[in-house]
């Protein structure tokens, strides 16, 4: 999960692009800020992987602020509305430029891009995974989860110990996180694990010691996996 903030003096500039972050499941915001001095604590101890900076502001410009900044895990993406500005972001490390107003489309391409370079600098432990609930980073073992079921934008996850936990990704989003050669949708609502699936019984497959549906078109998928297994 990417952590970021906003700084922005204009309320409306906060708000549409808090509205855009939303939108991705990779994204966390922890916190917008008016004026950007008031987010220097959270950026030096380590608790912010990206920020959304406004270049035209009252108390100090967003490319002095950037100077300030001067770490090498700290991405930042400006927004501005002055588009002579760009040359000048990229000489303090901006990742990317979004003029003003930002639309979704160039806002998507910027954090993607802001995505890759995270997963560069943290690559993932193919065994593990990280979970945040409540506020709580957890590391599992991905070998304990048994499936995961759908709460619209947030998923329920089941370990081998009866454990769970919800989670804030959806469902498609943490699908293309665990490896597809593990784990196998079964249904709209449900990604399992495949060797987890002790039997199926018609449309419903036992996944310790749990009854899951099996979506009719899922159905005979899942019976070679089993009698390839």
């Amino acid at each position: 999960m990417i952590r970021c903030i906003v700084i922005d003096d204009e309320r409306i500039a906060r708000e549409g692009l808090l509205e855009f972050i939303k939108a991705f499941d990779f994204l966390e915001c922890v916190g917008d800020y008016a004026n950007p001095f008031q987010a220097m604590d959270l950026i030096k101890n380590k608790e912010v992987d990206l920020i959304f900076l406004d270049i035209e502001m009252p108390r100090i410009k967003g490319i002095q602020f950037a100077e300030l900044v001067n770490n090498d895990t700290t991405m930042i993406i400006f927004t501005t509305a002055y588009s002579e500005y760009a040359l000048k972001g990229y000489k303090v490390n901006a990742i990317e430029y979004l003029l003003k107003p930002v639309f979704l489309e160039d806002f998507t391409k910027a954090v993607h891009k802001a995505k890759r370079l995270y997963e560069l600098m943290y690559p993932q432990d193919s065994q593990f995974i990280f979970f945040r609930e409540d506020g709580v980073d957890h590391r599992v073992h991905i070998d304990e989860i048994t499936y995961v079921k759908s709460l619209q934008n947030y998923v329920q996850v089941y370990f081998r110990d009866n454990r769970h936990m919800i989670v804030h990704k959806t469902l498609k989003s943490l699908q293309e996180t665990l490896p597809a050669e593990k784990f196998i949708q079964i249904h709209r609502s449900y990604l399992v694990q495949s060797k987890y699936i002790a039997s199926i019984n018609g449309l419903t497959a036992m996944v310790n010691n749990t009854s899951l549906p099996i979506a009719r078109e899922r159905k005979q998928l899942l019976l070679s996996l089993l009698t390839n297994r």
